[in-house]
């Protein structure tokens, strides 16, 4: 059993039992963590609200196979501008979903920590619509992970023209004359948009425009998407 210290963010908690937390960290340098925090329910419990969600945190733990022990924990960012606004807490929670659906165990992921921990900042700050961050953080995130869409052209004929359905078990775009019965409607435009927003950076999420039908559309794709990826085939 070795002592591991690390930063962190708060996906998840759970309780455990009357006292304890069943916490599920995404670790700067391990990866998705799930660890049980001794106590940490007690009102006079040493871990205070250090594992509040979305708190950036410092955390020491002994490593098990299952459940990690944590041994000690401390409060480094609490994103408290991004918990006093609503829709940004809940553009946050959906990317943390995501992130617990489809970040393996223990394996580093600095890329996707890397671009959690800015999708946050900006959140925080205000000055990017969050629908749109969340939307971009989310297409980036699964292209990280390896599951990138293709929202370019139907994926077997190649056509780009349309008009087009997006099938989660293929990955991507089919057009009608490839038989693409089974997918998710999806306009040129808005595939267009949304490989926009997966190939710019984050930082320019906000110069896109979706009307609400097409931001509606835009996350009915990615939850089948990720609904799918996380089943398996």
């Amino acid at each position: 059993m070795s002592l591991t210290r690390g930063t962190a963010i708060v996906l998840r908690i759970r309780d455990f039992s009357e006292s304890d937390l069943i916490v599920t960290l995404f670790t700067e340098d391990w990866g998705r963590r799930a660890m049980i925090a001794k106590g940490a329910r007690g009102l006079r419990s040493k871990f205070g609200g250090v594992f509040d969600l979305l708190n950036g945190v410092e955390v020491v733990f002994y490593e098990k196979p299952r459940l990690d022990f944590v041994g000690q924990a401390a409060l480094l960012d609490p994103h408290l501008g991004l918990k006093g606004n609503l829709e940004a807490v809940t553009e946050a929670l959906s990317v943390c979903r995501l992130l617990e659906r489809l970040l393996p165990l223990h394996q580093r992921e600095e890329h996707a920590y890397e671009l959690f921990r800015r999708f946050l900042a900006l959140l925080e700050s205000g000055e990017l619509p969050a629908d749109r961050l969340q939307l971009a953080a989310t297409l980036k995130l699964i292209s990280i992970l390896g599951h990138r869409p293709n929202l370019t052209a139907c994926g077997r004929c190649k056509r780009r023209d349309g008009p087009f359905t997006f099938v989660p078990a293929q990955g991507g775009l089919r057009c009608e004359a490839c038989g693409a019965r089974e997918g998710i409607p999806i306009t040129v435009g808005l595939a267009r948009s949304l490989e926009a927003l997966l190939t710019s950076p984050l930082e320019r999420a906000g110069r896109l425009r979706l009307s609400p039908e097409n931001l509606q559309s835009a996350r009915a794709v990615l939850a089948a998407y990720i609904d799918h990826l996380v089943a398996g085939p």
